[in-house]
């Protein structure tokens, strides 16, 4: 008698949220994969569009998929879609984003060569809404370095310092090193991931695979865009810093130069976030971000005198946010 086959290591879950747009390719990449056995789940967050009616077409029976029985937010949902796998891996897999070929295999790989890694984390490029490709002046590419590594428990922490190196469609996690950590923080809205790896990464280790394995779209419908009109993922992000050095980095040798670091970074999405709100028209937004920019770091005056259309902004609005606000929201560029 053959003995009987042991079921698959992988579930890929996707948490969908009005997502019928980019649905179907997300599905036909994760479908077209090869070398490792998987099962599929759909977790919907009470979708208004045609996202189930797309999951089903493509997916067919080739999918589980269930409608959360009240709308669980974007880390809930993430939450759920874990506590529906039935394996010791899961892959929570965004519902706009494109797997490339051969990604699952790898991951699986990289998961079963050692016990303690809790997840295998891949680099990823970006795509815009057409799927072309998005330079990374517009946006970084994130990532851990150009060569494979293992990183050992509570040494991923000075990377995790310059921001979020690490795209959540190209990271797969061990089932127990999820529960373990407790899952993703519910209470949190921008920085949920990079939360969790954080914490998944104090007692267990990461794989990092140098190779792009996944293509992240980036696009005006994204999670991410949403945060632009206000400072809750600015204010986020700073907490997280906060705790990033209270903890993981008190006592680490070069604390000081990636304290200062950060501090300039999160300075300069500040700014960013200053320079937006004042095109927008929005002058009470736009000091507040210009203040708590220079509460980071002095070094942003450098940035701004370096720019002297900028230097002319901000100095403005500085000075007279309501003048500021209408010469130039929306100025022409």
């Amino acid at each position: 008698m053959a003995a009987p086959q042991p079921g698959p290591l992988l579930t890929v879950a996707i948490p969908t949220c009005d997502g019928a747009a980019h649905l179907a390719e997300a599905l036909q990449s994760i479908l077209t994969q090869t070398g490792v056995a998987f099962e599929l789940v759909i977790s919907d967050d009470r979708s208004n569009d045609d996202t189930l009616e797309v999951g089903r077409s493509v997916a067919g029976d080739r999918a589980r998929i269930g409608v959360n029985p009240e709308r669980l937010g974007l880390a809930g949902n993430w939450n759920r879609c874990a506590a529906l796998a039935r394996t010791p891996f899961v892959a929570i897999f965004h519902q706009d984003d494109v797997m490339l070929p051969g990604h699952l295999a790898a991951h699986v790989t990289s998961l079963t060569s050692d016990d303690g890694i809790g997840m295998s984390a891949s680099a990823s490029v970006v795509i815009d809404e057409l799927g072309r490709p998005v330079t990374q002046a517009v946006v970084e590419q994130g990532g851990l370095g150009p060569v494979d590594r293992i990183f050992d428990p509570g040494h991923l922490a000075p990377a995790m310092a310059g921001g979020n190196p690490l795209r959540c469609s190209a990271v797969i996690l061990r089932v127990a090193a999820f529960n373990e950590t407790r899952g993703f923080d519910t209470s949190l809205r921008y920085v949920v991931d990079w939360d969790f790896w954080l914490r998944s990464s104090r007692t267990w280790k990461v794989a990092w695979l140098a190779r792009p394995t996944v293509a992240v779209r980036w696009h005006s419908e994204s999670e991410t865009h949403r945060f632009k009109t206000g400072l809750a993922d600015l204010d986020e992000t700073s907490r997280m810093l906060e705790q990033l050095f209270a903890i993981d980095l008190k006592d680490h040798s070069d604390v000081a130069r990636l304290r200062r670091a950060a501090h300039e970074r999160l300075g300069r999405a500040f700014l960013n976030r200053a320079h937006d709100a004042l095109r927008a028209g929005h002058s009470a937004l736009a000091r507040e971000s210009l203040r708590r920019g220079f509460q980071c770091t002095p070094a942003l005056l450098k940035t701004i005198l370096g720019d002297p259309r900028l230097g002319m902004q901000m100095a403005t609005l500085a000075a007279a946010p309501r003048l500021a606000a209408r010469l130039f929201a929306r100025e022409k560029s």
